[in-house]
């Protein structure tokens, strides 16, 4: 799928940057019911590298920059150096370090003009099959971002990226990059921008997260120009570079009023949650509000200040919502709808909000209260509620006084019994359902203990949870093993030939991600790669 990114010319370029410093002066077991299917995410870490591969036309000798230029602007040896290894790594907490291999300068055998009529994608392919016949095939697994040599067309097609003279910066690239690990444009709640002819209404207008392409808060850091910001909460959701110990979902614990506190996602050890998710949509799981703080510092130090970030996530794409009725638009500092109210209180090192729900006392999708009284919110089938409307109704023409005083039932009824002092009466087996549902009442409602994010499992999957960032889906077998053996990791270590957390006989480092040393068996270690190589096909879809 290709995605439409506004490509960069000169003038748009200096034009984006000055708008964006104008705008500056203005202001669990995850399963769940079956969904529709649209979209999943796929937690991303170090497996995997990137071929970066340089092509010329067969009429355009020149080679703008040395392939030493893109190693340092792409890998580990510009680390420090402001390029795209020490963004992903940054946003990722460590869990990403590319591991780039530049090839090239090759010389493809056609033309400027021809390439320039060619589709994206066959533009990337010809730079791919050029290196190919030059005897370099990209490894099995790596992402492809291909460098030409002149002014014509950039973005991601097929999970692809192409880079012309005008991307080489850390904005564009890394948003297209972005688009290569399967992240998808995000948007704000005005509908009256639109960035193109071409674009949705709101489309790239979230300028606190690089997926809005050029229209971001950026800075030029001179070696590898335009910085851009960081990415959303959300986004580094999606990929698995949120710690799950760091991740709420307000109401799970069936809590309905609470002052929350956020950690910057710029300082994630400082105290508080980097997420805090706030469901309010039974009847769809994936529905439902972000909270945030970003601080002005790092990637995200040309934002005009530090601030809380809302967002309405919908169909897998957040939403930033902005003050309409404000100059600037700036972001939303609270939000009443839906059954839900947020309200920022404080910022500073951490940020404080006010968040009040009542999706802990709502029924799971495919159940309503019962209403027996009117405080009664066990949550029943349809049918239930409408049995016990209707003996609400007659209750009084079945009382009689007898010996349990003027509301004993008549014959052949006996008090529901629905809660304490309950004496509608009904028939034995309506207040037989009546104990039943009080008893599964707790499997029935509060939709937000079912809420997990863009990285659900499919049914009869769960977390692995090898460490706070793992977020593969195995079975419930495998991820009681993998608790196991983190639990006696130090027994089987012993100092040896590959250090201090050399395995004991019999036992092999689990490596479900670089660097994970936990010693296992070798089965345990094949397990583990066979779970990675199934991690897209264990992500629940998302409904839309």
């Amino acid at each position: 799928m290709t995605q439409s990114c506004p490509t960069p010319t000169r003038s748009t370029r200096i034009g984006l940057r000055a708008l964006a410093v104008g705008v500056a002066a203005l202001a669990g077991l995850t399963t769940l019911p079956s969904a529709t299917p649209s979209a999943q995410a796929v937690p991303v870490r170090t497996q995997n590298g990137w071929s970066v591969l340089l092509c010329k036309m067969s009429d355009v000798a020149t080679s703008p920059q040395p392939a030493s230029f893109f190693e340092r602007f792409f890998g580990a040896a510009g680390a420090g150096q402001g390029g795209l290894y020490d963004y992903f790594n940054d946003q990722s907490y460590g869990r990403v370090k590319i591991a780039a291999d530049v090839r090239g300068w090759y010389t493809m055998p056609y033309t400027r003009a021809t390439e320039a009529a060619k589709s994206r994608w066959d533009k990337i392919n010809d730079c791919v099959n050029t290196a190919a016949a030059n005897g370099y095939s990209v490894p099995a697994g790596n992402r492809i971002a291909v460098i030409i040599n002149a002014q014509m067309d950039s973005g991601a097609a097929g999970g692809r990226v192409l880079l012309d003279p005008l991307a080489w910066d850390v904005r564009f690239a890394s948003h297209e990059m972005a688009h290569g690990y399967e992240l998808g444009h995000s948007f704000s709640n005005d509908l009256t921008y639109q960035n193109a002819t071409w674009s949705q209404p709101g489309e790239y207008d979230d300028m606190w997260d690089q997926m809005s392409a050029q229209h971001v808060y950026s800075v030029n850091n001179g070696t590898f120009g335009e910085t851009g910001v960081g990415l959303n909460a959300f986004n580094r959701d999606k990929l698995g570079w949120l710690p799950s110990n760091k991740v709420r979902t307000f109401g799970s614990g069936g809590e309905t009023s609470a002052t929350v506190r956020l950690a910057p996602l710029q300082s994630r050890t400082r105290s508080g949650s980097l997420l805090v998710r706030v469901p309010f949509n039974p009847g769809d799981l994936f529905n439902y509000y972000t909270v945030e703080y970003q601080q002005k510092k790092g990637w995200s130090r040309a934002i005009p200040k530090s601030t809380v970030l809302i967002h309405e996530v919908k169909n897998g794409t957040p939403t930033l919502l902005r003050s309409l009725g404000t100059a600037g638009k700036p972001p939303a500092q609270s939000v009443s709808a839906n059954g839900v109210s947020i309200r920022v209180l404080t910022t500073g090192k951490t940020a404080t909000v006010r968040i009040t729900s009542q999706i802990a006392d709502r029924c799971l999708l495919g159940w309503v209260w019962r209403e027996a009284r009117s405080s009664d919110h066990v949550c029943v089938t349809g049918a239930t509620r409408s049995q016990v409307a209707a003996d609400n109704a007659v209750k009084a023409s079945r009382w009689v006084n007898g010996a349990y005083g003027p509301h004993t039932c008549v014959q052949g009824y006996v008090w529901r019994e629905a809660y304490s002092g309950d004496d509608v009466c009904v028939t034995g087996a309506q207040r037989t359902q009546a104990r039943a549902d009080n008893a599964a009442a707790a499997s029935r409602r509060n939709p937000a203990r079912l809420v997990y994010g863009p990285n659900t499992c499919a049914v009869g999957y769960v977390w692995r949870e090898g460490d706070p960032f793992d977020y593969v889906c195995v079975t419930g077998a495998t991820r009681t093993q993998v608790r196991a053996d983190n639990a006696v990791k130090s027994s089987r270590w012993v100092s040896g030939a590959y250090g201090p957390h050399t395995c004991t006989f019999g036992y092999v480092w689990r490596e479900a991600w670089v660097g994970d040393d936990v010693c296992v068996t070798g089965t345990q270690r094949t397990q583990a790669r066979v779970d990675n190589a199934e991690v897209r096909n264990r992500v629940a879809r998302i409904s839309g």
